[in-house]
């Protein structure tokens, strides 16, 4: 691996912290935004575009574990302090819904709701926070810093009261209770509590994996939110969705011993190495959904087997 990880570190990090300084921007403006500050530019990209630098910070920190690099260091603490200030002081931070109406991106309110929380099924904000807690605690290991991870922490802490507790702000003071559209905080929450030895987010962990599926909405396949998670016995939906949930169960069976989930990742882990695998490994072969199709439906020409799924079969793989 060392000639890859030498082109990660000399070539494609610093290539994609250029890539993604539009989103420091989005956060550079939230946090000017709520320190009072006059803001004219309004929010840049899609509303996932966060995730993105938290992934690209994820594996900077990867590689400040392996080597020091003062200037690498530097460059990330600096991109912290900005997301230090584009939090909220209740710990939320979704830039979009942070900045006033006139700056948001308005085309985009069925994908997210017009206030926070308003439409979990679709909005990224769990999703985004997920991502960000991996950095978070892979840059706290590289390099002992916890600015970083305070901001993760102080945040999991939020979204715990408003969706397990009730926050008077959010819901008419009524806990959420409702799992993520897209998942990703499941395994990030794991591992904070490796991280931090904090019970409440192996606690929260184990919440967002059993509330899935309550509603028993069937046209919920494409976020595997259709039934609850130990009656699923295939993989359907979205195929990055997916392999992200089925991480996050995995992590919770090694995290507490609940095996009540292991007849399900079996039988799900079947179902996509048997019926639902290219023969090079690819994943979620249906365009449009960008997922999973019935048992071998697997077609060559324009199969999609994209390369977030490849990544979510290796983490689920890997647990």
């Amino acid at each position: 691996w060392l000639p890859r990880l030498k082109t990660q570190k000399e070539t494609l990090v610093p290539f994609s912290l250029e890539k993604t300084r539009f989103s420091v921007e989005n956060l550079r403006r939230v946090g000017q935004y709520l320190k009072g500050e006059k803001v004219t530019k309004p929010f840049e990209g899609a509303l996932f575009v966060a995730s993105d630098l938290f992934k690209v910070m994820e594996g900077a920190a990867y590689l400040l574990t392996l080597e020091k690099d003062a200037e690498l260091e530097a460059q990330m603490d600096e991109i912290i302090d900005i997301i230090a200030s584009a939090q909220a002081p209740n710990g939320y931070l979704y830039e979009h819904h942070i900045l006033p109406k006139h700056l948001r991106n308005q085309g985009n309110y069925w994908g997210t709701g017009h206030k926070p929380y308003s439409k979990v099924m679709y909005s990224h904000e769990l999703y985004n926070m997920g991502h960000m807690y991996e950095g978070a605690i892979a840059y706290y290991k590289a390099t002992g810093k916890r600015k970083w991870l305070d901001v993760a922490e102080k945040n999991a802490q939020h979204i715990n009261r408003v969706f397990f507790e009730g926050d008077p702000n959010y819901n008419g003071g009524k806990p959420v209770m409702h799992a993520p559209g897209h998942e990703e905080i499941e395994l990030a929450l794991v591992k904070m509590y490796y991280a931090t030895g904090n019970e409440l987010y192996a606690d929260m962990a184990k919440k967002f994996v059993d509330i899935r599926g309550k509603e028993r909405d069937k046209g919920r396949y494409y976020s595997q939110a259709h039934i609850p998670v130990r009656e699923q016995m295939e993989a359907v939906g979205h195929s990055v969705r997916a392999t992200y949930l089925y991480s996050g169960m995995a992590d919770v069976v090694a995290m507490n011993g609940d095996t009540t989930l292991m007849p399900a990742l079996n039988s799900i882990w079947h179902d996509i190495v048997d019926r639902k695998m290219h023969i090079n490994g690819g994943l979620g072969a249906v365009p449009g959904i960008e997922g999973f199709g019935p048992a071998y439906d697997l077609p060559n020409l324009n199969t999609y087997d994209e390369t977030c799924a490849a990544v979510g079969n290796v983490f689920f793989n890997y647990r």
